[in-house]
C-alpha cells in the first residue's frame, strides 16, 4: 500500500488547525458563560447536604452538550457508577452548601467524539493510538479510553453565576471490546497500562481546556474511571483522582481504592456483610417463595463499606402482597442488615419499583414507602 508524503509544513499545519479548532469551540463555550450566567436561577430546594443544587437557565434545565455520549459504556452499570461517582468525587473539592450543579456546557459533542477516537492522519487530537492495522489481541494498538464526562460546578457572584470548577471523567477500559473479521474478539489490558494511557490522558486534556483563557485558573478535578468488564454486574469504580488548580501538568495523583461487591457470594472468604446479607436474604426468600432473586451490592472505601443497596424481584405486583413484603423485609432488614452502614432495599416488579427501604443510620431503623 502507497503511503500519503506530508510535508512538515502541512502536518504544523493541520496540528495548529485542530488544535485552534478546538481551543476556538471550548472558548467560545467557556466566553458564554456570563451572558447565560444573567438568567440563571437555582433550584430553591436541597433534598440534603448529598445533592447539589442545580442552575436553571432561561426556566430550563440545561443538559450536557455531550448529552447521551455515555451511553457508550458497555453496560448500564458502568454507565451509572461513571456519572455518580464523579458527583461523589467532586463532592470534596466542591461542596454543595457553596457551589451548584450544571451538566457539562465546555467540551462541546464534536470535540468529544474527536478525542476519544483513534487518533489518525484525519483526526491528530484523537487520544487512543493509531491503529496499527493488527486484529491479534497480543499485537494491536487498543481503545484505553472508552468516554469523557464533564460536569460543571458555578459559583455565586455579587450579581450572577459563574463557573467556579470543572470535574473531567475518564473511563479507561479493563477489557477492549473489538470485532476481529467476522468474529468477536477482546483484549485485555493491564492495570499498569491503563493508569499509565490515563495520567497521560489526564495531561492531555488539561493542557487543552487550560489554552481556553477562561480556564487558565479555574480547578479542574480529574477522576480515573475503570470500566468493568460486561459480565460484571457490579460495574466499575473511580481508581485515581488529582485536582489541577492551574498549570498544564498533574504529578499528584490519589488512589481512591474503591471496589465493588456482588452478594450473594459466589466465592472468596465470607465477609461480616456477606454473612449478615445471607441470612436476610434466607428468611426473605422463606416468607415469599415466588421471588425472582435478592441480590445486593456493597460498597467499600479504603475496605470499609460505605453503601449497601439490595435489590429484590419479585413475580407478583398486587397491592397487598407489595405491602406485606414490603412490611416484612423492613422487619428482617432491621434484624439482619447492617447497622453502622447506609442501606437501601429496593423492591421491584416487570412493572417497575414497587416499594423502596431506606435506614436511618442515626437511629439504625429502616423506613418504607409503598409506590402506588
Amino acid at each position: 500500500m502507497k503511503k500519503k508524503i506530508i510535508t512538515l509544513a502541512s502536518v504544523t499545519m493541520m496540528l495548529l488547525a485542530g488544535c485552534a479548532n478546538i481551543n476556538q469551540a471550548t472558548q467560545k463555550n467557556a466566553e458564554s458563560e456570563s451572558s447565560r450566567a444573567k438568567v440563571a436561577q437555582p433550584t430553591t430546594n436541597q433534598l440534603s447536604n448529598q445533592f447539589y443544587r442545580a442552575l436553571i437557565m432561561d426556566g430550563k434545565y440545561q443538559v450536557s452538550k455531550t448529552r447521551g455520549a455515555t451511553l457508550s459504556l458497555n453496560t448500564g452499570f458502568n454507565l451509572r457508577n461513571f456519572e455518580s461517582g464523579l458527583i461523589e468525587l467532586s463532592r470534596a473539592v466542591f461542596p454543595t452548601n457553596q457551589y451548584f450543579f450544571r451538566e457539562g456546557q465546555v467540551i462541546d459533542a464534536t470535540t468529544t467524539n474527536q478525542w476519544v477516537a483513534r487518533k489518525s492522519e484525519k483526526n491528530p487530537d484523537g487520544l487512543n493510538p493509531e491503529d496499527n492495522g493488527e486484529i491479534d489481541a497480543s499485537k494491536r494498538n487498543p481503545y484505553y479510553l472508552a468516554q469523557i464526562l464533564e460536569q460543571d460546578f458555578m459559583i455565586q457572584t455579587e450579581n450572577n453565576y459563574e463557573l467556579g470548577g470543572i470535574s473531567i471523567g475518564l473511563a479507561m477500559n479493563s477489557v477492549d471490546y473489538y470485532t476481529a473479521g467476522d468474529k468477536d474478539a477482546e483484549q485485555e489490558i493491564s492495570n499498569e497500562e491503563m493508569l499509565k494511557q490515563a495520567k497521560s490522558i489526564a495531561n492531555t486534556v488539561l493542557t487543552r481546556l487550560r489554552q481556553n483563557d477562561a480556564l487558565k485558573t479555574v480547578p479542574i478535578v480529574f477522576g480515573i474511571f475503570k470500566q468493568a468488564p460486561k459480565d460484571d454486574i457490579g460495574g466499575g469504580v473511580y481508581i485515581l483522582e488529582a485536582t489541577s488548580v492551574e498549570g498544564t501538568e498533574i504529578t499528584n495523583w490519589t488512589n481512591m481504592n474503591q471496589k465493588i461487591v456482588v452478594l450473594p457470594l459466589i466465592d472468596g472468604n465470607p465477609t461480616e456483610e456477606s454473612s449478615a446479607f445471607e441470612n436476610f436474604r434466607t428468611e426473605v426468600q422463606n416468607f415469599f417463595p415466588n421471588l425472582s432473586g435478592v441480590t445486593a451490592k456493597v460498597y467499600y472505601q479504603e475496605n470499609a463499606p460505605k453503601k449497601m443497596v439490595v435489590n429484590i424481584m419479585t413475580q407478583f405486583y398486587g397491592e397487598s402482597e407489595i405491602i406485606a413484603l414490603a412490611q416484612h423485609v423492613t422487619d428482617v432488614a432491621n434484624k439482619y442488615l447492617p447497622k453502622a452502614t447506609p442501606v437501601e432495599v429496593r423492591i421491584s416488579s416487570i412493572n417497575g419499583m414497587e416499594a423502596f427501604l431506606m435506614q436511618d443510620t442515626a437511629q439504625g431503623v429502616f423506613t418504607y414507602h409503598v409506590f402506588d
